[in-house]
């Protein structure tokens, strides 16, 4: 499914967020963040194949800015797809032929049963998703990983974000790298399954779309859980606010590990 990602209210939004689809991330949905038209239209062709993939059978959910990258116009190259999504087979179907009731309610045990198979299939998904990946590049050319990594081999400092703040950040990391900064950019592409990340020894900055409220930034918690290490975390671009590659390179010059910063609000500035 292609979600284009708008804010939630309270107060009425329209512009870019991912609150939205953060708040499905503990349901069962695979879910994958776009930075360009391009990586959209490629990533829902191979969700396809993921979701529809006999040892995952999950949804996918492709996640797209919204105007940010649902409103624009941007090259595209079109595929001939031949046999790259094979013919759907699922295990279990509905017979016309041998028509029986079912009930919705799921009694405690068979549910948590249930509830274990998503989490297989989702262990299962890391692999599916690394030989589609690899099977599109070698039709299409075109590569894709868990992450988007951009001069992060000799980087001290790493910017991690998601969707269209990813790409900003790779233009920021060119400036700071002219000022003599060993930046690098690591945009993340799936959140569920959440990748393993190679950060030790590095300062990570952070930057969320999206907040949970007495909590904390939703990426944030995820990336700090995953490199046991304090980070920077920067909230900025809820509800389609505007954030540059002069910001987020502010947001590398100034950090302060260890805290939270709300780009633009009295105070945080």
């Amino acid at each position: 499914m292609a979600n284009v990602n708008r804010a939630i209210a309270p107060g009425w939004n329209i512009w870019a967020d991912h609150t939205d689809s953060l708040q499905e991330r503990d349901t069962g949905w695979l879910q994958v963040y776009v930075g360009t038209v391009q990586e959209a239209y490629d990533a829902i062709l191979m969700a396809f194949r993921i979701a529809e993939h006999e040892d995952v059978l999950l949804p996918v959910m492709v996640n797209l800015d919204g105007f940010a990258l649902s409103h624009i116009m941007q090259p595209l190259e079109a595929v001939e797809l031949g046999d790259f999504i094979p013919p759907l087979h699922l295990p279990h179907t509905i017979d016309p032929a041998n028509p029986a009731g079912y009930g919705g309610l799921t009694g405690p045990d068979d549910y948590f049963k249930f509830r274990w198979d998503i989490e297989r299939s989702m262990r299962y998904a890391v692999k599916v998703i690394e030989a589609v990946q690899t099977d599109f590049s070698r039709r299409f050319g075109r590569n894709y990983g868990f992450t988007e990594d951009y001069r992060c081999e000799d980087a001290d400092v790493v910017v991690i974000a998601m969707g269209t703040l990813g790409k900003e950040a790779e233009v920021a990391v060119d400036q700071l790298r002219e000022e003599g900064i060993h930046a690098g950019s690591m945009r993340l592409r799936w959140l569920r399954p959440f990748p393993k990340l190679a950060l030790d020894g590095r300062e990570v900055v952070v930057i969320d779309r999206d907040y949970s409220f007495g909590f904390g930034g939703i990426l944030a918690t995820a990336v700090r859980s995953r490199i046991k290490s304090e980070i920077y975390s920067v909230i900025a671009g809820l509800g389609g606010q505007e954030v540059t590659y002069k910001d987020i390179a502010e947001f590398v010059r100034k950090r302060r590990i260890g805290q939270e910063f709300w780009f633009g609000v009295d105070g945080h500035v």
